[in-house]
């Protein structure tokens, strides 16, 4: 058995545990034999890990499962963990055959470090959950699904069923699966252990960096018990989602005093989590849970363009199987009054709107339908009671941190405004009004016009709404100001009114009312590039979705079209100096705002044909 070809397979290491072998640029170890510290060796003879017999059985209906190995596997005896078992053992060298984690709670711990959880080391705080069991994955039993609730209700739970049916109140039903037979425990522990490695030892520096920047207006986690979990290890998460939230604070490392210290060479290898990321998630999509979700949200914020050959698609076929998975987890229904701890329910809020913010501005901007649709869509409004740090005193020790309050706040108008963007996109985008003798060709542009004026009307009473502390100025002293993204937002809907306005327009159209369309829609688009260049550090070095990049595309590409319509010399030249002020904006700031780096990439792309014909 010889050390590792650089251009073979997996590792036998890594193909023991079923992991992605993932080697760093020079390295002549992977990740995870590197933090192991083993030999990375290839044997194509080699011996295939025997599998383990496994027994479940459920225990009340809250799907309480205990996992007991079979006792006759030399070495090992029963270990039997509320809501959670590792099922397979790690084959590791000098380490106990039963389950082990690696303590990586302060910078000083080491790889040799190893000890055996307590059994009540798992979060209690996760009893009677229902999207976030250990051990369980739930299937939501819609009004119209070919299996009967009723029918359901009569199944009974045997010791030796895989799955058993939970009432979470008397109009909603799940069907509650085991993870055993899609998944092994040890892989994920392996998956986990390699998205640790990466980071090692800066993961309580990264997690400590998402929940002063991502997590105040992006509150989609519950800190407490992600933070009590990760405190006892890291183990105790899911690859997609640990790896998402690594992904997310790297880009705050500056903030953090080692890892800002830290040599660039010795830090986290983005690429390898990136890697290791994309294929967790599709990994635990085999056995989806709200940690599932999350994970997709997280990781379509952090979408890089030069990743991809078509990141378009790429962008869609992910949100795609999120909302696939949402609607499998039931998050599109009330759980108001369902029989799971208040936490979780205001958890599912969080989440599902959040995913209903993306669903409407990914729809959007790429010209897709929205997959959620208002007919099924029975979420309750979020309220501060559904984010437990709402009251939290801000700490002053954390230079930069956004308030709990403000980010609340933030995120509330964020829903606001994609809602008025669902309507504008029901009356003046979809197929219904765009197609041939659709609704706007039979309502003329005066009556489409007349529509406008209500949704505009709504856009300047939500303006002026808004708190003091999201005012685009807002800011104290060594403070991020995270509300620039909901006034580039704000521009972004107000543009995608005037800009079907605009296209509208025909020569047949009463000169009074053409006049008024475009002078208004100048003013906007004025005001939108204005906003782009005011940002200052403090607006820039906050948390932007991925979204925003097309957003800021799109306010480009508006200026593209009023040029492009422009009847008057004086008109044309004013439409190609917006365009000009907005690519400066973005060069100046693209080196230090990814998003901004991102937006001019699209825009030099989209107004590629305007710069050929200002060269003639």
């Amino acid at each position: 058995m010889a050390p590792r070809a650089r251009s073979s397979a997996a590792c036998d290491t890594c193909r023991l545990r079923k992991t992605k072998c993932v080697l760093r640029p020079g390295e002549e170890r992977c990740i995870l034999c590197a933090f192991h510290e083993l030999e990375c060796v290839f044997d194509p003879d080699g011996p295939r890990r025997k599998r383990q017999r496994r027994r479940r059985s459920t225990q009340d209906g809250a799907g309480l499962v205990e996992q007991q190995q079979d006792t006759s596997h030399t070495g090992t005896g029963q270990h039997v963990q509320q809501r959670r078992h590792h099922q397979e053992t790690l084959a590791e060298p000098a380490a106990s055959s039963r389950e082990t984690y690696v303590d990586l709670s302060s910078p000083e711990s080491s790889r040799d470090r190893i000890s055996t959880p307590p059994a009540a080391a798992y979060p209690s705080i996760l009893n009677e959950t229902l999207g976030l069991d250990p051990a369980n994955h739930a299937e939501y039993v819609g009004p119209s699904d070919y299996r009967d609730p009723l029918l359901l209700d009569l199944r009974l739970n045997t010791e030796n069923s895989s799955s058993f049916v939970r009432r979470t109140d008397n109009r909603t039903l799940f069907i509650v699966h085991s993870d055993e037979a899609a998944a092994s425990d040890a892989r994920r522990i392996a998956d986990v252990d390699a998205i640790e490695a990466v980071v090692h030892p800066h993961g309580p520096n990264l997690v400590n960096l998402y929940f002063r920047f991502v997590h105040p207006s992006f509150p989609i986690l519950h800190k407490d018990v992600f933070i009590a979990k990760h405190r006892v290890s890291y183990r105790y998460f899911t690859p997609s989602l640990l790896a998402a939230v690594y992904l997310l604070s790297i880009e705050w490392r500056l903030h953090d005093s080692v890892l800002a210290s830290s040599d660039i060479r010795t830090g986290p290898d983005v690429t390898a989590l990136e890697q290791l990321a994309d294929a967790a998630i599709q990994e635990d999509m085999r056995t989806p849970k709200l940690s599932t979700l999350e994970a997709g949200l997280l990781l379509l914020q952090r979408h890089k363009l030069q990743l991809v050959e078509r990141p378009v698609a790429s962008i869609w076929r992910l949100h795609s199987q999120i909302v696939a998975i949402s609607h499998e987890l039931g998050l599109h229904a009330d759980c108001s009054s369902w029989s799971t701890p208040d936490w979780e329910v205001g958890l599912r809020r969080r989440i599902a709107w959040a995913l209903y913010m993306q669903d409407r501005w990914i729809s959007f901007v790429h010209g897709r339908p929205a997959l959620l649709h208002d007919d099924d869509w029975d979420v309750q409004p979020c309220s501060s009671s559904d984010f437990p740090e709402y009251h939290d005193k801000p700490d002053d020790s954390s230079i930069g941190t956004i308030a709990a309050p403000t980010g609340w706040r933030l995120f509330l108008r964020q829903i606001e405004l994609s809602q008025i963007l669902c309507e504008i996109y029901r009356i003046y985008y979809a197929t219904s009004a765009t197609r041939r003798n659709g609704s706007l060709d039979q309502m003329g542009v005066r009556a489409a016009v007349d529509l406008a004026k209500p949704i505009i009307a709504r856009l300047s009473q939500w303006k002026s709404a808004l708190s003091p502390d999201l005012a685009f100025t807002a800011s104290k002293p060594r403070t991020l100001c995270a509300s620039a993204s909901l006034h580039l937002a704000y521009h972004t809907v107000v543009i995608a009114m005037y800009r079907a306005l605009v296209r509208i327009l025909t020569p047949d159209t009463p000169e009074s009312l053409y006049t008024a369309v475009r002078s208004a829609a100048r003013d906007k688009l004025q005001a939108a590039v204005q906003l782009l260049g005011s940002m200052q550090p403090e607006h820039t070095s906050a948390f932007w979705g991925s979204v925003a990049s097309y957003q800021v595309a799109m306010i480009g590409a508006f200026a593209g079209l009023l040029w492009a319509t422009a009847e008057t010399s004086e008109e044309i030249a004013w439409c190609a100096a917006r365009i000009d002020d907005l690519k400066w904006a973005l060069r100046v700031r693209g080196a230090a705002a990814p998003f901004a780096r991102e937006a001019l990439q699209l825009l030099e792309h989209e107004t590629s044909g305007l710069n050929a014909l200002k060269a003639t």
